[in-house]
């Protein structure tokens, strides 16, 4: 299923409701699932880039408006003018994108180039819910908690995903959350 020979993946934490956030901000704290993320969306590389990230524009925003360090941002937004307004004009560690399509080709182009064998899918739930088609593994975080009045949710995943791999159950102690890392792949996928 891979995008130009470059793998597709997703990540993000989720509520036994599916939430994902809640006023453009993740509904938790759990440091342990910020590394989680970190760990994953950045390889050691010999190049300056350890990592590929793609996101929609209120993902963006909710990290500051900041690249992540180390890592080539693509922001989805539709606004012709985003790059100008966040200052990101002629930046290499962002580029914003109007759609998807044009996120992935360009993203999987520079992977190509970096030697990284993943891009990342970050958020938020459009995003994430356009790139299924493209995805060929999804790293979530369960959180075990159902959390009310979130407005943003992970969608439902297709039935030709299927589960590779589960940690154990963990607790967050700040949190009072208890949380796992659960790896799902696409079936028939090489």
């Amino acid at each position: 299923m891979s995008y130009a020979n470059t793998e597709v993946a997703q990540i993000a934490a989720i509520s036994s409701n599916r939430c994902i956030g809640k006023d453009n901000e993740l509904p938790w704290h759990i440091s342990a699932d910020l590394q989680h993320f970190k760990s994953m969306t950045t390889k050691p590389n010999d190049g300056a880039i350890q990592g590929i990230v793609i996101m929609g524009r209120k993902t963006f925003e909710s990290m500051g408006s900041k690249p992540l360090p180390k890592r080539v941002s693509f922001i989805i937004s539709s606004q012709i003018d985003y790059a100008e307004q966040k200052g990101l004009v002629g930046s290499e560690k962002a580029y914003v994108m109007h759609n998807l399509d044009d996120a992935l080709t360009q993203a999987a182009s520079l992977a190509h180039g970096a030697h990284l064998d993943t891009i990342w899918v970050i958020g938020g739930e459009r995003v994430f819910s356009d790139a299924l088609l493209y995805t060929d593994r999804i790293e979530l975080t369960h959180v075990d908690t159902e959390i009310v009045d979130g407005d943003a949710f992970y969608p439902e995943l297709p039935s030709e995903f299927e589960v590779a791999q589960e940690s154990e159950q963990m607790h967050d102690e700040k949190s009072a959350l208890d949380f796992r890392f659960v790896t799902y792949k696409r079936k028939n996928a090489e």
